[in-house]
């Protein structure tokens, strides 16, 4: 690089050998030139372009014609901003319901302490995922927990729900959903929910979202004693906070309240959730279910408090 700058500054006390704007470069800024251009290397190529057209301001216009080629000639092709955000995040914008997107969601693993109906240690199960597709958006959750003493089964509660959501806007969606709950020790044989209704973000920001939801349904049980059947028509209501406390940590309060005429279900989780790792974090949760006219010989309240440990993906 020096032995390039010090021929170019000798070279100024030479005359011009063509007139300004003269695509033909003279014999010593073509020598210089080439002499870069062997380097393969686009900075210092650059470097002696830059120089060049210092000293010959007259060919500046015809250096910059044939340096900008042949820097470009050796410049490694560098990442498309553009390929790579088509890769990470696919675009399906206008596929509709139909479209596929990866799950996003947490499975969790842990034991539990429960106290009503049935008294006992447990363990347990779930999973909760959703999958974006354009303006619809797909909630699946599962969950299972089963409990022994003595070789006896004091616990065994499992279910699973389904809901597709469609936004209006960026705050405002209307759903469906589907559920179906088994629990031996409730008085009912199992329960299954359908319904349909509008929700709403009553706040959406990155640390804070708060969200309602209600709507009418239906709702079917079949009584294990009396083996009746209630088919009843329903409403459903249900309240989702997330509030991310600081870094790490995260505090989830939801409720959802399930009408009919012979009984109403109230349900309470509170969880905090801590980070251990970016896919692994602990959880402590509190459950509370509250039925205002359980089956005979059941009692109105069941609890459940749960230490997890959650991997999210």
């Amino acid at each position: 690089m020096k032995h390039f700058l010090a021929t170019v500054a000798a070279a100024a006390l030479l005359p011009a050998a063509a007139a300004a704007g003269d695509a033909a470069l003279p014999d010593l800024v073509q020598a210089l030139l080439d002499e870069a251009y062997a380097t393969e290397n686009p900075a210092e190529i650059a470097a002696v372009v830059k120089a060049v057209k210092g000293v010959f301001p007259d060919y500046a216009d015809a250096i910059a014609a044939q340096s900008d080629a042949r820097i470009a000639a050796v410049t490694p092709p560098g990442p498309d901003p553009e390929a790579e955000a088509t890769e990470s995040e696919p675009d399906y914008a206008g596929a509709g319901v139909f479209a596929i997107r990866p799950w996003k969601g947490k499975a969790q693993a842990g034991a539990s302490f429960a106290s009503g109906n049935s008294d006992n240690l447990a363990v347990g199960l779930s999973v909760d995922a959703t999958r974006t597709a354009g303006d619809f958006a797909h909630h699946v959750a599962a969950f299972i927990d089963i409990a022994e003493s003595e070789s006896v089964v004091t616990q065994k509660r499992w279910g699973a729900s389904y809901q597709l959501d469609y936004s209006f806007s960026e705050r405002s969606y209307g759903y469906a959903r589907f559920a179906y709950e088994e629990d031996e020790f409730s008085g009912f044989d199992y329960r299954l929910f359908a319904g349909a209704g509008l929700g709403h973000f009553l706040y959406k920001t990155e640390p804070f979202t708060w969200k309602v939801e209600a709507g009418p349904g239906f709702r079917y049980s079949p009584i294990d004693d009396t083996r009746e059947v209630e088919e009843e028509f329903a409403a459903y209501g249900s309240t989702e906070v997330d509030w991310v406390i600081r870094n790490g940590v995260l505090f989830e309060q939801d409720v959802n309240v399930t009408w009919t005429e012979p009984t109403t279900t109230v349900q309470s989780i509170s969880a905090l959730t801590t980070d251990l790792t970016d896919s692994i974090s602990t959880s402590v949760s509190f459950e509370y279910r509250y039925e205002t006219d359980p089956p005979a010989g059941r009692e109105n309240t069941d609890t459940v408090a749960r230490a997890s440990i959650v991997y999210g993906f």
